[in-house]
């Protein structure tokens, strides 16, 4: 993922975001298989704490073909305090930025025309990461193996699993993807083939916000 010339960019946590993020859009919007004709270059960092370093999103910003950008990190559990650091490193070029993280995300403009966009997964106001958000995707009817993937986490933790209480959700989500026709799908592969369900009415206001910041059209079809 590196068309850095792209005027359209965002950076996100890692891999699986940005895999995430083009399995889940590629449903809503053209997005071509060829990767150098992407509507949006998506940079992979390498957690939130290092893009959130000092000069990590300026630089980003002051891109010579940088029109366009867009940050997307975990709330974790502060959905608040990561948009505050963004705000904070970034008031000097978009000192628009309003206070508040607002529930449907943010996309401002400054006076030299560029854009910039924040959202703060899952959904701007409580904590969580990007697996919570993929957690709404699964189909209605897989739920009852979701569930069965959840009590055997619970199960391993009472054995003696020293799995972090903040990655529980992730455990999940990666245990119910093994046990699916393909195991071991990551989500960007299962949004893409519908394991997950990229049309999901939870998805709605991350696919709005998202092409409210890039201006990009609504597909007429979705893929089959």
């Amino acid at each position: 993922m590196r068309n850095t010339r792209n005027p359209n960019q965002m950076i996100v946590e890692g891999w699986d975001d940005a895999h995430s993020v083009v399995g889940l859009m590629k449903h809503h919007v053209d997005w071509p298989r060829e990767e150098h004709l992407w509507p949006v270059h998506i940079h992979m960092g390498n957690g939130a704490e290092e893009i959130l370093k000092d000069g990590v999103l300026t630089t980003y910003l002051r891109g010579s073909t940088v029109k366009i950008f867009g940050v997307m990190l975990d709330a974790d559990a502060k959905p608040g305090g990561r948009y505050d650091s963004i705000r904070n490193l970034c008031a000097a070029i978009f000192p628009n930025l309003p206070k508040n993280l607002a529930k449907d995300g943010i996309v401002v403009e400054n006076s030299a025309g560029q854009r910039f966009g924040v959202w703060i997964m899952p959904d701007n106001a409580t904590e969580g990461c990007l697996e919570n958000f993929l957690k709404l995707l699964v189909p209605v009817e897989c739920k009852p193996v979701w569930d069965h993937a959840e009590d055997s986490l619970k199960n391993a933790k009472r054995l003696g699993c020293n799995l972090a209480g903040n990655d529980f959700v992730k455990a999940v989500l990666y245990t119910w993807l093994a046990w699916q026709e393909t195991p071991g799908q990551s989500p960007g592969i299962a949004l893409t083939k519908k394991v997950l369900d990229p049309t999901n009415p939870a998805a709605t206001s991350f696919v709005d916000w998202f092409r409210k910041l890039y201006q990009l059209q609504q597909k007429t079809l979705l893929f089959p």
